[in-house]
């Protein structure tokens, strides 16, 4: 990165989805030069492999030594809210993962740390920063399509996540692509769900969920995801979106492998969200977050108050399965 001086950043859970960020970072040219992980033996494997300078079991062990300049949070959902309103409390502008936070009352408290101490706190929403769906954003906003009338999206994953995610509903955990997309294309909040849900053997959580959103500017949305595919799948990212207006229609299908290598091991590499290595559309997020850091990006992307929106949305989709289709309401902005 060039232009305003990078900082040195923290990247706090060491899972799959950290091992991203310190990847992308190092793309960047953004020095890592903190890790926080619980497991002793996760962190020191993590930081020999990438070069991190220092580890940490909590973030308070963190803070009480030196406060990053900018974090990451890369844990599991449920600890999203102490861990980011210890670092907004703190000063550090922090990027949360996906979803802001498992419940609507955690994602309120992350909101209203960051408005209270007046420290940056971005929503990680990837697919705004993924090349095809902001082109696809690009010509909603240029009124290529005329009037938006409806968004729809499917997006299906092998069972493999109802075994590692058992006790997440997939509505606060794949959907929330598909809420923010809806969002984001329809310019409008969501007012109104109604959704369904559908188990199979052995599956102690939905693996099927299908939910109607109504905007506030009437837009209907429809959003489908399943864990249904084979465990060995190779292509576990059957992922399309599609925008209908009064002048055409558009849509992102991720249907297709952009490398396939069907051998002993079948592999197909994710060379478009977030490579493994580094760059794609993660990398494209945590430069606009660093530039939101340091000053010369002035605007957001996925504003707070969407992630917050996100999290409204897809509680009241899982709420509306649970009582049968009911529909459920969506209230503004609980702070406000």
């Amino acid at each position: 990165m060039s232009g305003a001086r990078v900082p040195a950043v923290a990247v706090v859970g060491a899972g799959a989805f950290g091992l991203r960020h310190v990847a992308a970072y190092r793309s960047l040219g953004v020095p890592v030069t903190a890790l926080v992980d619980p497991d002793p033996a996760t962190r020191a494997r993590v930081a020999a492999e990438h070069d991190v300078p220092r580890t940490f079991a909590t973030v308070e062990e963190l803070l009480a030594t030196d406060a990053p300049a900018a974090a990451s949070v890369c844990v599991p959902g449920p600890a999203h809210r102490a861990v980011t309103v210890a670092l907004l409390a703190a000063g550090v502008p922090v990027l949360v993962e996906k979803p802001l936070a498992a419940t609507v009352g955690d994602a309120a408290a992350i909101v209203a740390a960051a408005r209270t101490h007046g420290v940056l706190c971005q929503p990680g929403h990837i697919l705004r920063h993924s090349a095809p769906h902001r082109a696809l954003y690009d010509a909603v906003r240029a009124g290529r399509l005329g009037q938006v009338l409806a968004v729809s999206s499917r997006r299906d994953r092998p069972r493999t996540l109802s075994r590692l995610f058992p006790h997440e509903h997939p509505a606060l955990l794949t959907a929330v692509h598909d809420i923010d997309l809806a969002l984001w294309y329809a310019q409008a909040p969501v007012v109104e769900v109604r959704a369904a849900a559908r188990t199979r053997p052995g599956s102690a959580s939905p693996v099927l969920v299908w939910a109607e959103l109504r905007h506030a500017n009437d837009v209907v949305s429809s959003i489908r995801n399943s864990y249904l595919l084979p465990e060995h799948t190779p292509n576990h990212t059957s992922d399309l979106v599609e925008v209908y207006g009064t002048d055409g229609v558009a849509h992102v299908d991720l249907g297709h492998p952009t490398l396939l290598v069907q051998a002993e091991r079948t592999e197909a590499p994710d060379w478009l969200l977030s490579p493994v290595d580094g760059g794609g559309a993660l990398a494209a997020e945590l430069r606009h977050f660093i530039g939101r850091v340091t000053g010369t990006e002035p605007s957001a992307v996925v504003p707070l108050a969407d992630g917050l929106h996100v999290v409204q949305v897809a509680a009241a989709v899982a709420d509306s399965a649970a009582a049968g289709g009911a529909p459920r309401r969506i209230s503004p902005d609980p702070l406000s």
